[in-house]
């Protein structure tokens, strides 16, 4: 799988993918402008805090034709969500700009939400009834880009950046939590979609010998296409898993997680929690299957394995026909 080196570009004028970019890179794609597939074209930023306490995920996603912006609270320790969600036809009052860690926006009588770059930091806000999220995220140099071809006219270039160190509070209704503890994952999409696709995606980070950790594995979307999203993160640096995983249901709580073409990984995934969220609004029809467990097993490197103890762990299990 090739390293991208340089500045990078997703896509042509005339809208066909950049196949010079196809591939990976440690550093964000210089431009992510998508000038054509009208109804076709995904566009999201989504964050995300973890900790041994609770999981916040809070997202803003456009498809043209309809955005869709969403928060989830999860309290591991009381093992309860809150859920909000809100559609918004063609994606009237939305800004999500097309570079990557840049500005997004939207407000309405019920809720307030923007995010914005300021020097090393971006400073994210959403102010959505009970929910209060004042949140500013340490961004650093290196992070994990993928320009995945699906055609020469099909494609979704995925950034994400993790883990991250984070400062400020996320507040539900009287109860504040502050998240020095917590880790953020950001992740950035721009593509041009099918009308139908699935995927697993599975994050978590921890500390272990004065070594910030973390790790990213994806599945089924990348399948065939020569290219995945699998790395860890050691301190500051992206070391790429090259082989494809493989998500194996073990029973209704375990699932197996492990390299197809080599023995990089070798984890198991057990259930703590399980959300799924049912939409068919409008032309949208999604099944989202968001797990919450603990991550246990071994990621071979070069020069060391690291080994994952009980880790807390986000696991998503999607598709989505839209």
């Amino acid at each position: 799988m090739k390293e991208l080196k340089g500045k990078n570009y997703i896509c042509s004028n005339e809208g066909t993918i950049n196949n010079d970019s196809i591939g990976w890179s440690r550093n964000v794609f210089k431009n992510c402008d998508i000038e054509t597939g009208f109804f076709r074209k995904k566009i999201w930023n989504h964050y995300m805090w973890m900790n041994e306490k609770f999981i916040c995920t809070f997202a803003l996603v456009k498809l043209d034709y309809i955005g869709l912006i969403y928060v989830d609270f999860y309290d591991i320790r009381k093992d309860n969500e809150i859920h909000k969600s809100i559609y918004i036809p063609l994606c009237n009052g939305m800004i999500i700009h097309n570079n990557i860690g840049s500005y997004a926006h939207f407000q309405n009588k019920q809720m307030y939400a923007n995010i914005i770059r300021v020097s090393n930091s971006l400073n994210v806000i959403l102010k959505w009834d009970e929910i209060d999220i004042d949140v500013s995220i340490d961004i650093e140099d290196e992070s994990l880009n993928v320009l995945v071809p699906w055609s020469d006219k099909l494609f979704h270039y995925t950034s994400k950046q993790f883990p991250l160190k984070s400062s400020g509070y996320i507040q539900i209704g009287e109860e504040q939590c502050y998240i020095e503890e917590s880790m953020a994952f950001i992740d950035y999409g721009r593509g041009i979609w099918e009308r139908e696709k699935s995927w697993y995606w599975l994050t978590c980070g921890f500390e272990k010998d004065d070594k910030r950790i973390g790790l990213n594995l994806g599945a089924k979307w990348t399948d065939n296409t020569g290219v995945n999203e699998n790395c860890i993160k050691i301190n500051d640096t992206i070391v790429k898993i090259n082989s494809d995983v493989e998500f194996n249901k073990i029973d209704e709580e375990n699932w197996s997680i492990k390299s197809i073409d080599s023995n990089e990984v070798d984890l198991v995934f057990n259930m703590i929690n399980l959300n799924e969220k049912l939409s068919n609004k409008y032309i949208v029809k999604s099944d989202m299957k968001q797990r919450v467990g603990r991550l246990s097993g071994i990621v071979k490197l070069n020069d060391e394995d690291i080994e994952f103890e009980s880790v807390i762990c986000w696991f998503e299990d999607h598709y989505a026909k839209w």
